[in-house]
């Protein structure tokens, strides 16, 4: 069997992602710049060779903003998605393998969360909850869950079915034994694809909420926040919302392809 061959777009989402991470674990690398203080820089600096992505407001640098934001915001996406792929694939675990009432709860419950709206729903819980990145990353997380419970369970009722898992039944092998060797670990590929293409759907979600203010409270660079930030200086400083928004929807891209491209290998 002749082995896949990754595209040329698979291969740039990965850098982009490299890229991004990198900014997240190391941004002293990218940029010497102060996010949070501008000192005595000139505001709204157009874009140069000194500030790539311009100066905002106070001066501060819009570039290193969007660095030492990727941690903020790669940080609540990974919690966002953490929530939705932990509590959704054992509830869709439980569905797909004792079925009966409990698949029936469960199933409802799930029905009701796709039928809210994900921005209604996690503006609701962090209302709830309060403000903060840990706090929108919990709310976008649990507008996951029910998409993770719903192919979880798809995949352990196929897998269940399946001869090899009946055959382990009838060679006397427990319900658990045949959970935990069989069922799960033939179920998660397309689960484990599911959520790298989460984390670009948690990304946008989580800057929708820092631009509407119940997100990482300012001056923390957060990516939603810094284009909310700017969206008063749009007509004079273009700069100020295009930069960080391109970086988000590059971002975002990369991630669905990437999850697109793992889907099909584990198809």
């Amino acid at each position: 069997m002749r082995p896949r061959r990754i595209r040329p777009l698979t291969l740039a989402a990965a850098a982009v992602i490299a890229l991004v991470i990198a900014w997240a674990l190391a941004p002293g690398l990218f940029t010497r710049q102060d996010p949070n203080d501008g000192g005595t820089t000139a505001a709204l600096l157009a874009p140069s060779g000194a500030h790539w992505f311009g100066t905002d407001e106070i001066g501060r640098d819009v570039f290193a903003r969007m660095v030492y934001g990727a941690s903020h915001s790669l940080l609540a996406a990974l919690i966002a998605v953490g929530v939705g792929l932990v509590v959704g694939t054992a509830l869709g675990l439980i569905a797909g393998s004792r079925r009966g009432w409990a698949e029936d709860v469960i199933m409802r419950a799930v029905d009701v969360l796709l039928s809210i709206p994900a921005l209604l729903l996690s503006l609701t819980i962090v209302i709830i909850l309060g403000f903060g990145t840990v706090n929108a990353a919990i709310a976008v997380g649990v507008t996951a869950i029910a998409q993770f419970a719903r192919l979880t369970r798809s995949q352990v009722v196929r897998v269940g079915g399946a001869p090899y898992v009946q055959a382990a039944y009838g060679s006397g092998a427990g319900y658990g034994s045949v959970l935990v060797r069989h069922i799960v670990p033939n179920s998660l590929s397309p689960v484990l694809a599911l959520a790298v293409l989460q984390i670009g759907w948690a990304i946008l979600q989580i800057s929708t909420l820092g631009f509407l203010g119940y997100g990482t409270p300012p001056p923390t660079p957060e990516w939603g926040l810094i284009i909310a930030e700017g969206r008063n200086y749009v007509a004079t400083s273009w700069w100020l919302t295009v930069f960080p928004g391109l970086i988000i929807m590059i971002v975002v891209l990369a991630t669905h392809r990437l999850g697109t491209a793992l889907r099909q290998v584990s198809a």
